[in-house]
């Protein structure tokens, strides 16, 4: 491997890593102002933050497989330092907005949640189907990443 590989391969899982952790810490942070709200649904609200912020953290699995794609290259195929750039971008970019609005609907939901916790059962399976549709660009990014380094 060569040296851009490596920078690739490192900026990949750093900076990847780095935005995935705050916009799980975001989430983590409403979910603590719903308990707040509610501290009798401590439990079901700590339930909905894990599974929002590992919902979250698949984005940061992406950049984690487009690094190992990085370091298992053959050197020879790094010639073209312009396809380890463009693989990193397409799995940064549409990874750092769907992080961005995965944190979102879970904020709103576990805000919502904690204004109406009657309907909190409601506004889990709603986020987690939006989530789900919002990852769906994440991983066309991946299947790109593939390509422009297969």
């Amino acid at each position: 491997m060569n040296t851009l590989g490596f920078l690739w391969a490192g900026l990949a899982v750093g900076l990847g890593w780095i935005g995935a952790g705050f916009w799980e810490a975001l989430i983590v942070a409403s979910a603590f102002n719903a308990i707040l709200r509610n501290p009798d649904l401590r439990g079901k609200f700590m339930v909905y933050m894990i599974l929002f912020v590992a919902l979250d953290e698949s984005v940061a699995i992406y950049w984690l497989i487009v690094a190992f794609q990085i370091v298992g290259m053959d050197p020879s195929a790094m010639l073209n330092p312009h396809a380890l750039v463009a693989a990193w971008l397409a799995v940064w970019l549409p990874g750092l907005a769907v992080g961005i609005w995965e944190w979102y609907l879970a904020k709103v939901s576990v805000e919502n949640m904690g204004k109406n916790p009657e309907l909190s059962g409601f506004y889990m399976i709603l986020t987690i189907l939006w989530m789900a549709l919002v990852e769906s660009a994440a991983i066309y990014g991946l299947i790109i990443a593939f390509q422009l380094l297969g």
